[in-house]
């Protein structure tokens, strides 16, 4: 399905071992194995309906295979219980297309609330939510609202608020869709400064968008009869 080398060493932080999934019949995803290690920057590349995005949804806990094995620090993801799922999007960054800005609260509000969701007082939330504001340069616009933001603008303050509970993992669909070359060149390198102090970072984008000053690992998917 696609082509992919990964250096050799320790356990992979995310592993896909055999991997199918169908919808009523409709074949998403056909036998994906890939490895992907702590601290990595990797693309997941390839036209739109090749199954990226149900990758990223897999990992995340969002989607079960219907074959094969999916594993996050060598736990296999589908026999997590509602809990365990809930802990783990806790340790990822999420940037899915499907999650926009709340138009009714401010930038600092929208960034304030996974860490709310997970527990963290009001207080605490925002004071994380403007550490992650700052490290995505936003800080002047906490107290704005979406409607005053530009595209490039509203994918910095998502990213923002993906980062708030400082995750080991992100995980971004097409984080550049929709951008002009600099803003989206802008989005893929605060990603890539992200993986420069350790954390994983996965995107699934049809552009091939390589972070400044950092390694890259593309892994390619070819087209697939439908999918996601």
């Amino acid at each position: 399905m696609f082509e992919s080398t990964a250096p050799v060493q320790e356990e992979p932080l995310v592993q896909l071992s055999h991997v199918f999934v169908e919808f009523d019949k409709l074949q998403v995803l056909r036998d994906v194995s890939v490895d992907i290690y702590r601290g990595e920057f990797v693309v997941l590349h390839g036209d739109t309906g090749c199954g990226k995005s149900t990758v990223l949804r897999l990992i995340a806990g969002l989607l079960n295979p219907t074959r094969g094995a999916v594993r996050v620090a060598g736990e296999d993801v589908q026999e997590f219980s509602t809990l365990q799922r809930r802990w783990l999007r806790r340790a990822i960054g999420l940037m899915l297309q499907n999650s926009p800005l709340l138009e009714d609260r401010t930038i600092l509000e929208n960034v304030m609330l996974p860490a709310l969701a997970a527990e963290a007082t009001t207080d605490q939330a925002r004071q994380q939510a403007l550490a992650a504001l700052s490290r995505c340069h936003m800080s002047d616009w906490a107290l704005n609202y979406p409607i005053d933001l530009s595209s490039g603008q509203r994918q910095q303050v998502c990213l923002a608020r993906a980062v708030v509970n400082q995750p080991v993992l992100i995980l971004a669909d097409e984080p550049a869709a929709h951008l002009d070359a600099n803003n989206a060149q802008t989005v893929i390198n605060l990603l890539g400064e992200f993986a420069s102090v350790g954390v994983t970072v996965i995107v699934a984008s049809h552009l091939l968008l390589a972070p400044r000053d950092i390694a890259y690992r593309e892994v390619k998917f070819a087209s697939q009869h439908g999918g996601l």
